[in-house]
């Protein structure tokens, strides 16, 4: 991977947003597709913020989160949020992004995601249980539904290792859902969206 996919260690979140990610998007070359997603990151904890990031053309435009409703808007602490981007990964968790991807993949570049994300519509909690009492989590809205909502609709936990399964494609995204390695509170319906988004993306690798 080029010295673009990752932000170096040690990183702040204030640093990722407003410096780094710009210039990651500068470097790539890639422009953002028609109706690019306004992607909301609010991480709670030490260093944390609030941002708004829109790809418009060749440009990336990063703001403080301000009142308007974004189209997608992540949750997150900090610390976890970090975690997934960083070259030096948490030994007692397994790899958080799939093989080939980069920070710039939660922009939503691609013409392909804009169709995906208008068929999911709510707010989902994942939660991803490591080694030694760790947990990682991200809540994830996504439309109108999902970005208004007070509180996940749907709750989705699994083990490290099915999560690693998942994300490096040896397990098919809707295998752990009927085998039990996969757990799903509230709304299911929503959850096998979230599932099969996944799916796609993964499989354009």
């Amino acid at each position: 991977m080029s010295s673009w996919d990752r932000p170096p260690a040690g990183i702040s979140a204030g640093e990722f947003f407003e410096s780094w990610l710009p210039s990651a998007f500068q470097a790539s070359g890639r422009t953002g597709p028609l109706a690019a997603p306004v992607v909301r990151a609010s991480l709670s904890g030490a260093g944390g913020g609030a941002w708004d990031v829109q790809a418009r053309d060749n440009e990336l435009y990063v703001e403080k989160a301000t009142r308007e409703p974004p189209d997608v808007w992540l949750r997150q602490s900090a610390l976890d949020f970090l975690t997934a981007l960083s070259p030096d990964p948490d030994p007692d968790l397994p790899q958080m992004l799939p093989p080939g991807w980069s920070a710039l993949d939660l922009l939503f570049l691609d013409p392909r995601d804009i169709e995906l994300l208008r068929q999911v519509n709510g707010r989902v909690l994942v939660e991803v249980a490591g080694r030694r009492g760790r947990r990682w989590a991200f809540d994830v809205g996504f439309g109108k539904t999902g970005v208004s909502a007070g509180r996940a609709r749907s709750t989705v936990r699994l083990d490290g290792t099915t999560f690693d399964g998942l994300r490096n494609g040896s397990i098919p995204p809707m295998q752990p859902l009927f085998d039990g390695r996969l757990k799903i509170e509230g709304d299911r319906a929503l959850a096998m969206q979230l599932l099969l988004l996944l799916g796609s993306r993964l499989a354009r690798r």
